[in-house]
């Protein structure tokens, strides 16, 4: 299984902060917050996987700040860096009741080895892994480099804008149509609006995201293509797949569409906004009508 590159937000006193960004300086997606409303916005509209926060991060311990965190996204992992002292430690203790499990204490247990390691831990997405592993049977039918590609999909969606971005790392385009088709799984736009649907369910599960938040997560530049994948995939729109499907339906909904024989040519996307068709088979690109 591949590594997923965090996205980390943070927004900390200044000494906690320098301490991140020397555990994180390799990363170029570290969002730093200053002030709670950039905070929530950077949540709200970038693809963060893990948030690492200090109550006090303004200058006040702001206890009902992170508690509308946990209420908003539950799903959101939040980690709470602190410095040992008592005001702290009674804040931390009030917000674990409320749902806040992970804690790091400076100069304790935040090693950088050990400080990246906690953030991978719990930044997992549990709906992706439930289709990787439904998948992993014809996954591994796949070439190496293709099949690292597919997982580095679903776990990363928002980096994928068209299925020829599958072809990026130097796999011929020809060739990822044939080995998906081979390993019955579809086409690669099928997997990409897959993954990019599965990740959105799971936003959605969260009351703080709205439907326009969570296509601009999974980079889509319009909301029409957005709206239009989900009826394909749920012959429902986003709103109302929030509200009516469970986690069970949405992954085995997911599922059967990625698998089903179908015609892709009247998926739109970014890159092919009008819905017009191109052919790959053979090497040749046809443009046809849809």
């Amino acid at each position: 299984m591949s590594v997923l590159a965090p996205c980390v937000a943070a927004f900390l006193p200044s000494r906690l902060l320098a301490h991140v960004k020397h555990v994180f300086a390799d990363e170029p997606e570290l969002l730093v917050a200053s002030s709670w409303e950039e905070l929530e916005s950077f949540i709200r509209r970038k693809p963060v996987t893990a948030v690492i926060l200090d109550p006090s991060a303004d200058g006040t311990l702001n206890v009902s700040a992170v508690s509308g965190l946990l209420k908003r996204y539950p799903s959101l992992p939040l980690i709470a860096y602190v410095t040992l002292h008592a005001p702290a430690f009674k804040a931390i203790a009030q917000l674990g009741r409320l749902g806040l499990e992970d804690v790091v204490l400076h100069r304790f247990d935040d090693a950088p080895e050990r400080f990246r390691e906690r953030v991978e831990q719990v930044q997992g997405n549990s709906l992706t892994h439930r289709v990787l592993e439904d998948l992993s049977g014809s996954l591994r039918l796949l070439p190496r480099q293709l099949f690292v590609t597919i997982e580095n999909l679903f776990q990363q969606p928002h980096r994928y804008t068209s299925a020829l971005d599958l072809a990026m790392e130097g796999i011929a385009i020809v060739s990822v149509y044939r080995n998906l088709d081979a390993a019955n799984l579809g086409s690669p736009k099928r997997l990409l609006v897959a993954a990019k649907v599965l990740r959105g369910f799971g936003y959605l599960r969260d009351p703080g995201y709205s439907v326009l938040d969570v296509s601009i997560k999974l980079g889509y530049k319009t909301a029409r293509i957005f709206s239009q994948h989900w009826v394909s995939v749920f012959g429902l729109t986003p709103a109302r797949v929030r509200n009516r499907l469970t986690d069970d339906d949405a992954v085995e909904s997911i599922l059967r569409w990625i698998r089903a024989a179908e015609d892709d040519s009247s998926l739109l996307d970014d890159h092919n906004p009008s819905g017009v068709r191109v052919s790959h088979r053979r090497g040749h690109k046809k443009r046809e009508p849809s």
